[in-house]
């Protein structure tokens, strides 16, 4: 079918569910510049619409069209099942983040990686360190983000605590999110404030052991490859913070496992 530049914007404008993924400059300028060339190719990945007519697939392809204002050959499949929507792979791979469309969405899914499977809510794919999931389904992902919203209302403090001292958000936003279904709910302000501002605490005091360590080591700690750790450190960190104990080291031992935030013994499987 020959889609036109008018087709391509009449059908984002109108038939673009607002669940889609966030577009992409990079990629539908990338389009954009193959068709206006020449360069554009017809292939089996085209544009799909549900049962509904509401787009499934394309929406970075219709773009390239609408800016490039040329008209372009391509596969057009209607009724399509829309329950495929979060498997489909379609030129650039759909990201769990991409169709969050919230703020600090990209900590948000990777902790939704770690806390989904801390809590069993799907068999993993391929475990990392015995710890996350990194081949999780987008389905999975959204599962977790959606069973548990304390990740989205607890990502501005883990942000902002990685702005000022490092700590690693997606391993930090786990920590917080189970904290937040405790009884030590009340103390993740004041938690956050130490970790923010680092100013008048007592040398032992569990905020600041925790960012003079992430400090020391925010390379390996700050990376994917140390998120276990990381979770562990933040976690030992905070059960000392909440129960009121002040902290002389923190330290990551050999093969301890995966620390349990203090309160969950209520609700963690």
């Amino acid at each position: 079918m020959t889609i036109t530049p008018e087709m391509a914007e009449l059908w984002l404008a109108h038939c673009n569910p607002a669940h889609n993924r966030v577009l992409s400059d990079t990629a539908y300028e990338r389009y954009a510049k193959a068709m206006a060339s020449g360069a554009w190719r017809t292939t089996h990945q085209g544009i799909a619409f549900d049962k509904s007519g509401m787009l499934l697939d394309g929406q970075h392809r219709l773009m390239g069209i609408k800016i490039s204002g040329v008209s372009v050959e391509m596969l057009v499949i209607p009724s399509c099942d829309a329950e495929t929507f979060d498997v489909l792979d379609s030129g650039q791979r759909r990201q769990a983040a991409q169709l969050l469309k919230i703020p600090h969405r990209v900590i948000v899914a990777a902790a939704a990686r770690i806390i989904g499977q801390m809590y069993k809510m799907w068999d993993p794919v391929t475990l990392f360190d015995g710890f996350y999931d990194t081949r999780a389904a987008t389905s999975d992902i959204l599962k977790a983000v959606a069973a548990w919203p304390e990740l989205k209302t607890m990502a501005p403090i883990a942000a902002a605590a990685y702005r000022a001292s490092g700590i690693n958000q997606p391993t930090h936003l786990v920590v917080l999110a189970q904290a937040a279904r405790t009884d030590y709910a009340d103390k993740i302000e004041d938690w956050a404030n130490g970790l923010i501002s680092g100013a008048n605490m007592d040398q032992k005091d569990p905020r600041l052991v925790l960012r003079n360590r992430f400090f020391r080591e925010r390379v390996l700690l700050g990376t994917s490859a140390g998120r276990r750790t990381s979770y562990n450190l933040i976690a030992k960190s905070w059960n000392s913070w909440a129960q009121g104990r002040l902290m002389g080291t923190l330290k990551s031992l050999d093969g301890e496992g995966v620390i349990p935030v203090v309160g969950t013994e209520k609700f963690r499987p």
